[in-house]
């Protein structure tokens, strides 16, 4: 069973502004994300999940000019966002790729989608891979329990975690295809200056076609490239920490 993807992406971000709209090439990252995500098998459709919010009106008319699909919710609430698309594009499940990933492996996309459709898991995730590089899988029928019982409307930072410490999920951990993708030393996600310079330096290296395998290659080769956004992993951690959203419920009525 073919998936829909549902890409998370906003613009309003602090550590790098517009970073969905930064260009490689001339090649904003948005598009680089999106064309590596139209390699995959198991996708029937890609949706990007962005705000309501006037900072990303510039965003959309990109997508729109590019006929992509949009779907704008709310601003911080990441959970409700993903639900209410699920609702307008009567997707059962989806899996999702935050935009802040670029370089998200297609096989980890195809993979997670035909292990979703095997409806043994309400939720799965990737263990041990490059920091930024794999998706997620979400069965909508638990999404709405959580979303209807949640006490937070703040769900940015850790939404993740929230769902699989909330208790409405059967979670599923996923292992690496690869042995050598086994590298969670590796940070590729974007939210600093210097992660864009690292995919930046990546990208202008590989063909337009390149996986996982690809990447590692170029960076055990060029071990100097690592270097390029090491100040920022504790930098990222302590920021993730600090902002984590709160397991909070709604109060159940004694009546």
């Amino acid at each position: 069973m073919r998936c829909i993807v549902f890409l998370t992406a906003r613009t309003a971000s602090t550590r790098l502004p517009k970073k969905a709209l930064l260009e490689i090439n001339q090649k904003p990252l948005i598009k680089i994300l999106i064309d590596r995500i139209k390699t995959c098998h198991n996708v029937k459709d890609i949706v990007v999940c962005t705000t309501k919010q006037r900072t990303d009106d510039k965003l959309v008319r990109f997508l729109i000019k590019n006929k992509i699909r949009v779907f704008r919710g709310d601003n911080k609430d990441i959970l409700n966002r993903l639900y209410q698309a699920a609702k307008k594009y009567h997707a059962d499940r989806f899996v999702v790729v935050e935009g802040d990933d670029v370089f998200c492996e297609p096989i980890l996309i195809d993979i997670t989608c035909k292990q979703l459709s095997k409806n043994k898991h309400d939720f799965l995730y990737w263990e041990d891979l490059p920091f930024g590089v794999s998706p997620l899988g979400i069965m909508t029928g638990k999404l709405e329990i959580l979303v209807r019982n949640k006490g937070t409307k703040d769900t940015e930072t850790g939404w993740g975690k929230f769902i699989e410490e909330s208790g409405f999920f059967l979670t599923g951990k996923l292992k690496p295809p690869h042995k050598k993708w086994r590298r969670p030393d590796i940070r590729l996600s974007v939210d600093y200056p210097q992660d864009f310079k690292l995919i930046k330096t990546i990208y202008e290296n590989l063909s337009d076609q390149f996986s996982l395998t690809d990447i590692i290659r170029l960076l055990d080769k060029n071990k100097y490239l690592k270097k390029i956004n090491e100040s920022v992993k504790e930098k990222y951690k302590q920021n993730f920490e600090k902002n984590m959203t709160k397991i909070v419920f709604k109060k159940r009525s004694s009546k």
